[in-house]
């Protein structure tokens, strides 16, 4: 089963998940360029759909493979649209952009750009700002996939930091805008 699975991902470029034992979280995303019954050769991309050099696995570390999901197709779009998505887009106006506090209120039901938002305790999150007043803020919350998880309220005096148009936001948005008409 495994060498057809192999097969299809070499002849139709493909992309794949190979996971493998003793990789706790994660995988190998990639298609392949050769194999045989001890090895496979993969073409291995990186989140961001860059290419990431190429990868000897045995057959017999393979886990399970897993094809046809959303990550991958999330990530083939990424692949194609590299010149898209990994050049920053947002430039600062003005000499300073005003304050924290006027540049964060600027974004308030803007969908042009996904924010990352660091917490005190360092948790991250990635969304729209739908709101806030002197106290709070309400974003959208996207995930990895580009998929709304839901609305989340934070306190102003739990965020550390908060980033636009960073590597990880532009992957995101350009996933959000793909799939947003997902069920």
């Amino acid at each position: 089963m495994f060498l057809d699975i192999l097969e299809k991902s070499k002849s139709e470029k493909k992309l794949v998940e190979l996971n493998c034992y003793g990789v706790d979280e994660g995988f190998y995303c990639g298609y392949v360029l050769e194999y045989t019954e001890g090895f496979v050769i993969v073409q291995h991309f990186t989140k961001f759909g860059i290419y990431d050099g190429i990868l000897m696995i045995s057959l017999a570390d393979i886990k399970f493979i897993e094809s046809d999901t959303a990550y991958l197709k999330g990530i083939e779009l990424l692949i194609n649209n590299q010149s898209i998505f990994l050049n920053q887009t947002f430039k600062l106006k003005g000499k300073n952009g005003g304050t924290f506090t006027q540049l964060f209120e600027s974004f308030i039901g803007n969908k042009d750009y996904l924010i990352k938002f660091e917490l005190s305790d360092e948790d991250l999150y990635f969304g729209f700002i739908a709101w806030c007043d002197d106290d709070y803020f309400s974003i959208t919350n996207i995930d990895s996939d580009g998929s709304v998880m839901g609305k989340a309220t934070f306190k102003f005096e739990d965020l550390k930091m908060y980033a636009i148009d960073d590597l990880e936001c532009r992957k995101r948005k350009m996933l959000y805008d793909t799939f947003m008409d997902r069920g």
